[in-house]
Order: C-alpha cells, then structure tokens, then sequence
C-alpha cells in the first residue's frame, strides 16, 4: 500500500506566504492490508518536511501511540502535551515545534476505516479551539476535552458549561444529527458562548456529529472547531449531504473565514460518488487531501478564478454504515 506526503505552502493570490493556522499539520492513517496495523495514507506538514518524513515510516499498533489509542479506544482524542504520554513521536515533535494533537477515528459501522491526526504547535498567539462533548446521561452535553491555544479564559469557561439538545451549536448538532456551521459566533444568538468569542476573537465555527463503532443510529459525541481570523482553523468550511436517491452529494451549506457569512444550499452543486476528491471519500470512506483545488471546484461547477485555497481535507461522516455527510476543510 502507497504511502503519500504531500507538503504544500500555503499561499494567497500575489503569491505571499499567507497567515499560518491553527491545525499545522493534517495525517490520515488507514488500516494496512492485513488490518493488524495503521499506516499514513496522506499528510498535509507546510514547512515541516521533517516531521512528515518520520511519520511516513511508522506504523501503529492497536493502542499504540495516538492513532492506535483512538482506534482501540474507539473514540475521539485530546493531548495537550506529549510529554509522559502515549506519544511515539514525541522527541522529533518538540524539534519542530508541534506540542498537542487530536485523533478522530472515522468508522462506517463497525469497520475502521481511518484515523485524522490534527497537530498543534508553537506560533504566535494561537487562537481558536478543538474541543469534544459527549452526553452525559443527565442535562446534555457536557465537555470531556478540548485544546485551545493560547485561549485559557474561553477554556475555563467552555469546560464548566453544558449544552441541552438543540441549544448551542454542540445542541444542535447532537439534535440534527448533522454537521452544523455557525458563523459571526460574536453576535449570534445561537451560540451560547457568544461574548466569550468576541472577546477572544472566535469568528466562525463547525460542529461534526460523531459516531462509534456500536451499531447504533444515536450521536455519540459532538466535536466542535471553533476559529478565529488571526490563526483560522481553515479558510473555508463546507457540508455536503447525499440526496434522498444517494445519486449525488449536494452542496449544503459552506462558510468562509473572511465573510463569516454561511451559504445556503445549491442542487446545482453537486458531486456524484467517486468524481473528485469530495465524492471519492463517498466512495472510499476515507479522508482525503487534495492540493488541485481548482479542479475541485470546477467539477461541481464553481468559479475558481477568485479562490485562495491551496488544498483541502474531505472527511466522509457515517451515521452506523451510511454516509451522512462529508465535511471539506480549505486552507
């Protein structure tokens, strides 16, 4: 099975080094052949060549290091220091300048199908926030963990709050059962935390529903990210739904960092499974990352001779074994 790195800078229309992110590097890491072990399929590592050339020889074990702890464990993860921890690439990590991860394992059913690594590091001021929430069986959801950079006042406040189903954008989602975006999050009324985000410069956010391994319709956790315009979680978010004949995956709603303002659905984008890198995760049931976002666009008939987007992470979301929605973060 090939193993893929890719590295691309990121870079705005006049060609300069645009601001960095919050999310530094992206890895997808698939089950090997004989599914005894994960391999990196893809990475997105910028500048850090380094790092993504280690991690392209490892492999992991059940329970072993970040991707195999939130395969076994069966759930999403947060570290917010790789000291002392299950962390296998801890030394190589410090050296460039990452510091804290996320691991969300993407199941379709019982299978695992791959396991998204989120890496966090050292920058100027980061802010924004990874966080998970999870029913707590009594008033709704409460916080289990979260990284948020820079943001230690928004941190003290999210961990002592829960959301009723259908209040907050982790409420909604957990009562849609969908992805949710939300945007203009300082002046919103539906996002609880509202004047917390103005006062951290939280612009726009995304919630994704997530489910287990059990065979079970129910939403198991919500993972919300949460952005901010001085170091963006993506440029661009967007929710894409299969239609009720599952032909076609349709454009739901998309959000950009500059406008904060959320689209509205359009039938007349759309892609059919397997065209592109959005419906090929429909396809496979794996994350992708694509660096031709122009192409991208084109196939699902979007002008892209305005766009600023250099790659982009389609991530396929399964309610037990079907696809509910792909995700698609641009940066």
């Amino acid at each position: 099975m090939s193993v893929g790195i890719q590295s691309v800078p990121s870079r705005d229309n006049s060609g300069v080094k645009s601001m960095q992110t919050f999310i530094r590097v992206t890895e997808i890491w698939i089950p090997t052949d004989t599914g005894s072990e994960l391999e990196l399929k893809d990475g997105n590592y910028d500048s850090l060549e380094e790092f993504g050339q280690i991690s392209g020889k490892e492999k992991f074990a059940l329970g072993e290091g970040l991707p195999g702890k939130a395969w076994e464990l069966a759930r999403p993860l947060v570290l917010k220091s790789f000291d002392n921890s299950y962390f296998l690439r801890t030394e190589i990590a410090h050296k460039v300048g990452l510091t804290s991860a996320v691991a969300i394992p993407v199941f379709a059913g019982e299978r695992l199908n791959a396991v998204l690594v989120f890496l966090c590091g050292e920058q100027r001021q980061p802010e924004g926030a990874i966080e998970i929430w999870r029913d707590d069986g009594l008033s709704g959801l409460s916080f289990i963990d979260g990284y948020y950079g820079e943001l230690e006042k928004f941190e003290w406040i999210s961990k002592r709050i829960k959301f009723p189903r259908g209040r907050g954008l982790p409420g909604m989602v957990w009562e849609k059962s969908q992805p949710l975006l939300m945007g203009d999050l300082a002046n919103s009324n539906s996002f609880l935390r509202s004047q917390s985000a103005a006062e951290a410069g939280i612009t726009t956010g995304i919630g994704l529903p997530f489910y287990s391994n059990q065979k079970t319709e129910a939403v198991d956790a919500v993972i919300t990210f949460l952005s901010s315009s001085g170091t963006p979680i993506a440029k661009r978010f967007e929710v894409w739904l299969p239609d009720e004949e599952t032909n076609s995956l349709l454009f739901e709603a998309g959000i950009d960092q500059g406008s904060r303002v959320v689209d509205k659905p359009n039938p007349m984008r759309f892609f059919k499974k397997g065209e592109g890198t959005v419906g090929g995760v429909w396809q496979t049931g794996i994350p992708a990352i694509s660096h031709d976002v122009s192409h991208e666009l084109s196939i699902c008939g979007q002008d892209d001779s305005n766009n600023n987007y250099d790659s982009l992470l389609a991530i396929p979301l399964f309610q037990n074994s079907t696809l509910n929605s792909v995700v698609v973060f641009y940066n």
